[in-house]
This record gives structure tokens, sequence and C-alpha cells, in this order.
């Protein structure tokens, strides 16, 4: 299938003639060529081309298959069929299944000879588009959007293109414009489409990137409502651990307790009956977060007793594992147990070398080792600045409390990194509890 397409006025829907004329033309081929090879009249095609004459759905079949546009949706039987191809696509793009995704990708891009349907065309693009972000192809996505004409489509499209606009601009790190955009597919689907629980998990996360944490957790509360009706499509695993991770970070540690029980129970069910890479990996991520929540609570031992779990778990090639590492070293320090951090950190260090952040946080645990003024000029220089500019917000704050402990004990200098680190911490925390900085 070549990749233009033929003219027809945008806003012409032709009859069934007309577009089989088009298609002849633009293939290059005469009645003859198509009327020999689909064994009928020529004199019948050349009536059917002008609109005086109907095109009977087995001749049309042929007429199709000698211009090689099988899959094309000629007939409005034809259209209603493609219609749903393009929802059931739609599905697996859903469930991830990027390959199979791709080939019917391929099959149902034939849509774009008919330029004159803009309802099927919009669909398609709308789709492509989304499985363009699931494989993180930004910027032919973003083409993509860019081209598309939004005035007067349907809610239906419309919620579609906020969807994707918000996740193109979270996947580019524009996280205040994702939010705006999926809190307007929010407003639609409130209107009569059906709930997403996708959606839900998505506004939580973007909240959770702007500080915002307990605006997000209201979301995920809502997504586990939706999933418990058998309505959802986020595995509750997910949405719990997700949950105790949100509920860590605004400090309701006994609600973060009560999620990650839950997610405990299904990861570890998971994992008994279909031991995998998979399941393994999402047992190892609850064990990562209940390590963290005792580290939160600063029960130093059993934090660690839980990092050591969740590393078994966990691949070395995942940033998991390098984030489970970090942790246990991290709760190491805090207990004044150092002995064994050099080593954990040379090997942070090692399995970090192409991920910038890991590689800047296992530095900094060097520092915390040891701490002094240069050591505290080097986080406020440079681990500060980088991890607020990529909304690492938990990291930020953590680091923030570090220096504030560690001014206040100096107060013959660095008064105003003090203060810095005190506003830092006082804004973090009052986001993470639901507030709202003007």
């Amino acid at each position: 299938m070549h990749s233009e397409v033929f003219q027809i006025k945008q806003n012409d829907k032709p009859h069934i003639g007309k577009t089989i004329k088009s298609l002849r033309d633009y293939r290059g081929l005469s009645q003859d060529d198509i009327a020999q090879a689909a064994f009928f009249n020529r004199s019948t095609l050349s009536q059917i081309e002008v609109g005086n004459q109907e095109c009977p759905d087995r001749l049309l079949l042929d007429i199709k298959t000698a211009l090689d546009v099988e899959n094309l949706p000629l007939s409005d039987v034809e259209r209603v069929e493609f219609k749903d191809s393009l929802y059931k696509w739609h599905d697996i793009i859903n469930e991830r299944k990027q390959d199979e995704a791709n080939e019917l990708r391929v099959k149902l891009s034939v849509i774009k000879l008919l330029p004159h349907d803009k309802e099927l065309n919009m669909l398609f693009s709308l789709f492509e588009c989304k499985l363009l972000l699931l494989m993180n192809e930004l910027a032919a996505s973003k083409e993509i959007l860019d081209a598309l004409d939004i005035d007067g489509i349907s809610d239906f499209q419309l919620y579609h293109y906020y969807y994707n606009q918000g996740t193109y601009n979270i996947k580019s790190k524009f996280n205040q414009e994702a939010l705006d955009f999926y809190l307007k597919a929010y407003e639609l689907m409130k209107c009569g489409l059906e709930k997403n629980t996708s959606l839900y998990v998505n506004i939580a996360f973007a909240y959770r990137r702007v500080g915002l944490v307990a605006h997000g957790i209201s979301f995920l509360e809502e997504a586990c409502k939706i999933q418990s009706t058998g309505k959802g499509n986020v595995p509750e695993l997910h949405l719990y651990n997700w949950l105790g991770i949100d509920y860590i970070g605004n400090g309701n540690l006994q609600r973060a307790k009560y999620m990650l029980d839950k997610a405990h129970a299904i990861a570890l069910c998971n994992y008994q009956s279909n031991e995998s890479t998979e399941t393994k990996t999402d047992l190892g991520m609850v064990l990562l977060n209940y390590g963290y929540m005792f580290r939160m609570a600063r029960k130093w031992r059993l934090a660690i007793e839980y990092f050591d779990k969740a590393l078994i778990y966990l691949s070395v090639e995942d940033d998991h594992y390098l984030e489970t590492l970090y942790q246990k070293t991290r709760s190491l320090i805090e207990m004044g147990n150092t002995l064994s951090c050099p080593g954990l950190i040379a090997d942070g260090i090692k399995l970090s070398q192409n991920n910038e952040v890991y590689t800047l946080m296992f530095e900094a645990l060097k520092i915390l080792m040891s701490p002094n003024e240069e050591s505290a000029k080097h986080l406020e220089a440079n681990a500060l600045p980088y991890l607020l500019e990529n909304n690492f917000v938990h990291l930020a704050l953590d680091y923030s409390m570090f220096l504030r402990d560690y001014y206040k004990t100096r107060r013959s200098f660095k008064t105003r990194a003090l203060e810095m680190a005190e506003i830092v911490c006082t804004l973090y925390s009052l986001m993470h509890k639901g507030g709202v900085i003007e």
C-alpha cells in the first residue's frame, strides 16, 4: 500500500462509484483493467462510476480485489465493520499488546485512502497516537497531534485527544500541561463517557509530579472503587501499590501499610501460582515499598530487612533494583551503621553508569556518610536543583530535611541555606498533605 492518498475534497462524501474512480486513477488503472480483472463488463463499471447504477456487493468485492484495497470500507455495512475493528484495535492497545497492535495498525491504515471519511480517519489517528505513545515514540505522536483538526469532533474523540495530549506531555516532563489535559479529559468523562481507571491513575501520577500528592490519592481511591465493580482496566495490585507509595508521601503510614498489605497479598498469590519475571518484579516492588515505609517511620532494621527481601526478587537491570539498593544504603547511614556502605555505594555507582538520576543519588550518599560544609554545598548546588527540576519530589524533600537538620546544628554559617531548606521542607510537606501553593 502506498503512503500517498488520492484527492477527494475533505467535506465531500462521494458515492461509491466516485470513490472507485478515484482509487482506480490513483492506482493508474483503466476501466478495462478493472473490468478484466473482476470479470465483468467495462460499460457496467462506467455506469457505476458516474452514479447511474448501483454496485452489487459481490461485484464491489471483486472491484476492491482488483484495486488491491480489500480492507477498505466502501459500503455502509463495511464502514460499520471497519469502525468496530478500530475499537477492537484500541482494546488491544489498552492491553499493551504492541506486536498485535502494530500488525493491525498496518492493516487499518488503509483508511487513509479515504480522507473524506473524517470520523474513521480521526479514530485511526487518535488510536495510532496512543500506540505510538505506548512505544515512547514521542516525536511521531506529537506530529499526529499537531496535524489533527479537532473542530466539531465528538466528545468521545475529543476525550481521546485530551488523553493523548496528557500522555505526551507527562512523558515529555511537561507536568502541569499534562495535568491540565488530563483534567479536560476527566470533565468530558464526567459528562457521560464510560469511566476509565487509567485516566484516574494518570491524573494521580500528574498530581504527584507537581507535588500535590493528596490530590492524586483521591483519584487513585476512586480508581479502586471502579476496579472493585469489575469495570476497571488497571490491575488492583498496581493501584494498591501506588496508593501505598502516595500515603507514605503524605505521612499517613497507617493507611500506607493497609494498602501495601493488600498489594502484597495479591503479589504473593500471583508469584506462587505463576513464577515469572513479571510476578517476581511485582512482589519485589511491594517489598521495596514496605522498606521505604519503615524507613520513613525510622524503623531502620525493619526497613533494611524488607530491602534485602526485595533485592531477591528484582532484576539487577531494573531501576527498582537501584532504588532498593539506594534506600538500603540510606537506611544504614541514617541508623549510623556505615561499615558496609562504601561497598554498596560503589555497586550502585557501577550499576547506574547509564542512569543519571541514580548516579547522582549514589554520589550524594557518599556525602551523607561524612557531612561537612563542602558536602552540604554539593547537595545544595547540584542534587537539590536537579531533583526539583525533574520533579523527584520525595527525594527533594528528603535532602532538604537533611540540609535543614545539618544547618540547624551549625548556625554560625550558612543561614541562607538553612532558610532555603526549611522553606522547601515546608512547601513540599504542605503540598503532600493537600495544600495548594499560591
